[in-house]
């Protein structure tokens, strides 16, 4: 544990600071779009994988794999919101609820929206934690199973991801709330599988007693998940949707897509 400390410590959380810096600047860029800090939280954490790998040494073909599977993730998600949120100069309504207050006053909101970075790089340095130990470990064939269901995830994120991106950009829309593909039984499929390949990744990790910690990412993240993102998207779905988003709510699952 003292190896992570210092390392994280030392190392990882300013990697993603500076790598979170350098992303307001990009928002400032990109004409105040919020949607960059979910590119900036996508790219630190392969920040700090990159980091943790290279101290764990990238001799072994077995660290290059695990770098490889986070690379895939990293790259889809953030590819994914690079395209289609900031290429379109698409806003979320999520931040634009959050930042209301500070419309008119640029420089309070550009302060609030710093502080946002930095609050979810820290965020991100305890989600990033499970890649300290897994870049770590000693692989064996557990370890090659978990990280192809890493990839699987990530695969399956992306899905439910263009599913409902095709819907918002369907010009023959049925119903006001898209329940098909993987959004059939779950209200946030994607969120799911996001957390599934983070689960994977843990559990690629896992070795002995000690490795137990990697699953404190994941934890975090559902956390985050459950009591912040959901929340906050499901507020606003209620607010356009009503009584339709309530009868939607009954008949779904929060994240399993069965």
């Amino acid at each position: 544990m003292e190896q992570f400390i210092n390392i994280g410590v030392k190392r990882v959380l300013p990697g993603i600071l500076i790598n979170k810096t350098l992303f307001f600047g990009v928002y400032k860029i990109s004409g105040n779009n919020e949607c960059v800090v979910d590119v900036a939280y996508t790219v630190s954490h392969l920040v700090a994988g990159g980091i943790y790998a290279y101290y764990a040494g990238l001799s072994n073909n077995a660290n290059m794999l695990k770098l490889l599977a986070l690379s895939i993730w990293t790259l889809r998600l953030s590819g994914f919101l690079f395209i289609n949120r900031i290429l379109k100069g698409w806003h979320d309504p999520r931040y634009e609820a959050i930042f209301h207050k500070y419309k008119k006053d640029t420089l309070r909101r550009d302060v609030a929206v710093f502080g946002q970075y930095f609050f979810q790089g820290l965020i991100v340095f305890v989600t990033s934690s499970t890649l300290y130990f897994l870049f770590n470990s000693k692989a064996n064939t557990a370890t090659y199973l978990f990280l192809g269901s890493a990839v699987a995830s990530t695969i399956l994120e992306g899905v439910a991801d263009q599913q409902l991106e095709n819907y918002k950009n369907s010009k023959q829309k049925t119903s006001q709330i898209f329940e098909q593909g993987l959004w059939t039984k779950s209200r946030h499929p994607n969120l799911f599988f996001d957390l599934a390949t983070w689960v994977s990744f843990a559990c690629a990790a896992y070795n002995k007693p000690s490795d137990l910690f990697a699953f404190v990412g994941p934890s975090v993240l559902y956390m985050v998940m459950n009591y912040l993102t959901i929340p906050i998207t499901e507020k606003l779905m209620k607010k356009k949707r009503g009584e339709l988003f309530d009868k939607y709510s009954a008949r779904t699952n929060k994240f399993l897509p069965i």
